[in-house]
């Protein structure tokens, strides 16, 4: 009796040792399956080719230099125009688009960190607590309270790449996030610029038309003045008339494009129109690049 439940253990540990190396071999050959394969192709980055020059011949006097990153980053620093920075670096601040662009980048990093906390395992924490109370009438009259906590971990393995590959998605919508920033950076500069120039344009051609209006006034009360005498006749005198009133007739447009670029300003800054009209009221040349 004693050898047939020896044979029997004997028997019990070599199937528990049978299954264990089963069990073990199992996890060994999972874990291999979740290093080699994977749901999906491999993601290729696509090649774009970029030109190594520019398609326009140099013209005389011109030649090509070497590509500055640190240059290029602030373009705007090159033109000299204290003004023109301080407005760059509150759109870069203030704008709406670009604070909308910011905020995609970090809703992107939020999500691969979730697609990437799948790959670890979940715990899951619980805690309770009762109080009950009962009478002196139908029973003792004492309070009892009980308290219950309970714990529990998850993990999912990743035998077929499905976690890896939605790791691998995030991460690219995080880069074409930025990518985003970055292109709605490139725009948001550029337009400020364009506007400032033509802001400084605009106030140009104003200070330009109404110099020769002046100019023209005064030609026209000479040339009165001349026909009145019998100097002149009367078609200078009309001409000069017209010369004058057809300058007087361009102000008004030149102001309307003035305000309009300052207002186009102020949207890019992320303010209402007509909040840097005193900032740029006073006229200074249009920003000019180096040689």
């Amino acid at each position: 009796m004693d050898r047939e439940q020896n044979h029997m253990g004997k028997l019990s540990e070599r199937r528990i040792k049978s299954l264990a190396l089963k069990m073990i071999a199992g996890g060994v050959a999972a874990f291999l399956l979740a290093g080699c394969a994977a749901v999906g192709p491999d993601y290729v980055s696509p090649e774009i080719p970029v030109p190594e020059q520019w398609r326009a011949e140099l013209k005389e006097g011109m030649i090509q230099g070497s590509m500055d990153s640190g240059m290029m980053a602030g373009w705007w620093m090159t033109l000299k125009d204290p003004a023109l920075t301080s407005l760059i670096q509150r759109a870069v601040t203030g704008n709406l688009d670009l604070k909308e662009a910011r905020s995609r980048v970090r809703e992107a990093r939020a999500r691969r960190g979730i697609s990437a906390a799948e790959r670890f395992p979940t715990l899951d924490v619980k805690g309770s607590a009762v109080s009950s109370y009962s009478g002196k009438d139908t029973g003792s009259g004492d309070r009892r309270e009980l308290y219950a906590a309970g714990f529990d971990a998850n993990w999912e393995l990743d035998v077929f790449g499905g976690i890896r590959r939605s790791v691998e998605a995030a991460q690219a919508d995080l880069e074409r996030s930025q990518e985003d920033y970055h292109d709605v950076m490139v725009s948001l500069l550029a337009e400020v610029a364009l506007n400032y120039v033509e802001v400084r344009t605009s106030q140009t051609r104003l200070e330009v038309a109404e110099k020769n209006l002046e100019t023209q006034a005064e030609t026209y009360e000479l040339t009165v003045f001349r026909f009145e005498a019998g100097l002149a006749s009367a078609l200078d005198m009309e001409l000069a008339k017209y010369n004058m009133e057809n300058t007087r007739s361009k102000i008004p447009s030149l102001r309307i494009n003035l305000e309009g670029a300052q207002n186009r300003l102020a949207v890019l800054l992320g303010i209402h129109p007509g909040a840097l009209h005193e900032d740029l009221s006073v006229r200074k040349p249009i920003p000019v690049p180096p040689p």
